[in-house]
């Protein structure tokens, strides 16, 4: 649910973005994210607090900024904003963020 929660966390502050599970370390979500630099880094303030982003408790305990040629490009991620409703999530979830 952590991808779901980003995405509609990036679609609320009109963002374009991705999301994608790191299959090596399951921990780990990669994240592309694109628009207002305000609005960016007040997501990734939101982020880097710590706290559940949903009722299921999911949180980020570190976020890390990769320079653009070793991020992933906003098309190959598992999820984005223009494709999040295209999944089928569980609907029992509140999103904090």
């Amino acid at each position: 649910m952590f991808r779901q929660t980003v995405i509609r966390a990036m679609q609320k502050r009109g963002l374009e973005g991705g999301a994608t599970n790191n299959r090596q370390d399951k921990n780990l979500v990669q994240m592309t994210l694109r628009g207002n630099p305000e609005c960016m880094e007040e997501l990734v303030a939101a982020l880097r607090e710590g706290k559940p982003i949903n009722d299921w408790g999911a949180r980020a305990t570190s976020v890390e900024d990769v320079a653009t040629e070793r991020g992933l490009a906003l098309e190959a991620h598992q999820v984005t904003t223009a494709t999040v409703d295209n999944h089928r999530w569980n609907p029992n979830v509140t999103m904090f963020l």
